[in-house]
């Protein structure tokens, strides 16, 4: 009976481990993930928008130098609205912490060149943790199984003379 409860109590820690630890902790690398996805994406946006604002700064004409550029901003949500704004060769871009930088269209896109490279990598180690936290929950979940046979198959001897 001794080593009934004691196999029982491994049970329940490594049940505890399990749902307390590697299941919170692989959440919040998902999430994580998916905020690195969305920066990505952003990025990648942003390099789009840099392009266009570019070829639209280089093709402007004498007489169209005071006119301003019109456009639809996105309020989130997908949730458009018309805005005007005046044509220049400069924007200002999150750096981080809260940062903004005031830079040109080509520092921009230098900017985003030497970000998302970044971006990959810090993507690719989370990846790699996702997996590490899913062998090691495979792995518990094997224990558990292989501890609860082991008890299985001494309550069998125990209660079965045959």
């Amino acid at each position: 009976m001794a080593t009934n409860t004691l196999i029982q109590r491994k049970v329940r820690e490594y049940e505890t481990f399990l749902n307390d630890r590697l299941r919170v902790d692989l959440q919040r690398a998902w999430s994580e993930r998916d905020r690195l996805f969305s920066d990505i994406a952003e990025y990648e946006r942003l390099r789009g928008t840099l392009n266009t604002l570019n070829d639209l700064y280089k093709s402007r004409k004498e007489t169209d130098m005071d006119d301003p550029l019109q456009t639809q901003i996105d309020l989130g949500c997908s949730f458009f609205v018309q805005a005007e704004c005046p044509v220049n060769n400069r924007i200002f871009i999150s750096v981080g912490f809260g940062l903004f930088c005031e830079l040109t269209y080509e520092e921009g896109r230098t900017f985003i060149e030497n970000k998302l490279p970044y971006l990959h990598e810090q993507e690719a180690e989370l990846s790699k943790k996702i997996a590490h936290i899913k062998a090691n929950i495979k792995l518990v979940l094997e224990a558990l199984k292989e501890i609860q046979t082991i008890d299985d198959k001494k309550l069998q001897t125990t209660v079965s003379p045959f």
